[in-house]
């Protein structure tokens, strides 16, 4: 049995070299970038007008401008506007060079001899927004966004291991992609073990474990591929050979303990696997087992009781998903504690529930407690041989795709 923090570093020594590929930018929803995104151009462009009104050429303290011209989004004015003059434009569109521009609200328009005018009812209106002393100086330069002020061209706008949001593939549009270089997605073979699983039986279980691991590849944007082995040793193994056919990761629950059932660690050495650990200093999973095969393709032997296997993909299958994708690693959030709690000899994961105030650990009866565990959205850390007063700062680890916990759920005893 090794210390957890021994089986993470286990993990990233691991040879894994993941492939890229070119997607449309449609595509690339939930992708893991493989390399920067760098701005095309300046951002802004060209100097831009942030609202609807007139780009007037200041003289002196001249507050009325006859309007020369209009100029829409996406045309630029091609002649220069001479001080004392002004062009009537629209938010987005290119502001010509040394005017400022005033909203319509802070003008008045007429038509003197069939030309329209505009006058400036606001004195303050073409002052920038810093605060000046002499109200009387008109200061070109308002309500402008000047190139180049967002960003400059070349910039790094997305750097390689962002995990694309739909505001991050918006940025990388406006970076000028239309595809990006993003990792290979790894594919999971899940194998949920056990006779008593789904066995029809006042003595079977409902398998709870296999909705899990497909929804939490689902939220990953992975696709993952369920069957359901017995304890029969020649059933395990050729579903397990089954499952290396479709994926590159295979996760299996169950049969990693130290029961006469117990057959995973076995029939993965029989199939060329050689394992990375088994057995980690942790409460609930320790008897998780991860092992690789020299073809890269790899083995992570969750717990069978739903909580551990719940933590036990937390700790060890979602960092080694993201090493696979080229993931940048979240560091963990720190919170205070609630509540005051007892020290434990291995490090414990414990589903807890975050508020404003903290996290708070949720009574629970063990890690087949999967009701009580539900209620939460998180995992508190409490390191082995540390007891804990309320205040305390502890590592929360929330839960994958989860949101804050609420009451639509059952109340924990």
């Amino acid at each position: 049995m090794i210390p957890y923090a021994e089986a993470l570093r286990r993990i990233s020594d691991l040879p894994i070299a993941p492939t890229a590929e070119n997607i449309p930018l449609g595509q690339a929803i939930g992708r893991v970038l493989a390399a920067d995104v760098y701005l095309d151009r300046d951002l802004p462009p060209f100097d831009r007008a942030t609202m609807d009104g007139f780009a007037v050429a200041l003289e002196g303290n001249r507050t009325t401008f006859p309007v020369i011209a209009s100029v829409p989004a996406g045309q630029r004015f091609g002649q220069p506007v001479l001080p004392g003059q002004a062009v009537r434009i629209m938010t987005g569109a290119p502001c010509p060079p040394g005017t400022t521009v005033i909203p319509f609200e802070k003008t008045d328009q007429a038509n003197r001899h069939g030309n329209l005018v505009v006058g400036l009812t606001d004195p303050r209106a073409p002052l920038p927004a810093v605060t000046i002393t002499d109200t009387s100086a008109l200061i070109p330069g308002r309500n402008i966004a000047w190139k180049g002020e967002d960003g400059r061209q070349g910039a790094v706008v997305l750097a390689a291991g962002t995990r694309l949001s739909p505001v991050t593939v918006s940025l990388a549009g406006m970076a000028g992609a239309t595809r990006l270089w993003v990792w290979k997605r790894p594919r999971l073979g899940v194998i949920i073990t056990g006779d008593e699983v789904g066995g029809g039986t006042d003595a079977s279980i409902t398998d709870s474990n296999g909705p899990f691991l497909e929804a939490l590849a689902a939220n990953l944007g992975l696709q993952a591929t369920i069957g359901h082995a017995s304890d029969d040793g020649v059933e395990l193994r050729a579903t397990m050979v089954w499952a290396l056919e479709h994926a590159e990761v295979i996760v299996t629950t169950g049969g990693v303990s130290a029961g006469d059932r117990d057959l995973v660690p076995v029939l993965a050495t029989s199939l060329g696997f050689t394992t990375i650990f088994h057995q980690v200093a942790i409460q609930p999973g320790k008897p998780v087992y991860l092992a690789r095969r020299g073809d890269g393709k790899l083995l992570v032997g969750l717990p069978g009781n739903p909580v551990s296997v719940l933590t036990t993909a937390h700790l060890f299958l979602l960092p080694l998903l993201d090493r696979l994708q080229g993931s940048l690693a979240v560091p963990p959030l720190r919170l205070p504690l609630r509540d005051s709690t007892p020290t434990g000899k291995r490090d414990r994961f414990l589903p807890g529930r975050r508020d404003a105030d903290g996290v708070s650990i949720i009574p629970w009866h063990g890690s087949g407690d999967l009701i009580a565990a539900a209620s939460g959205d998180c995992l508190v850390v409490l390191p082995a041989d540390q007891e804990l007063t309320a205040g305390h700062l502890v590592e929360v680890i929330p839960y994958q795709g989860s949101v804050p916990a609420h009451h639509g759920l059952m109340t924990p005893r």
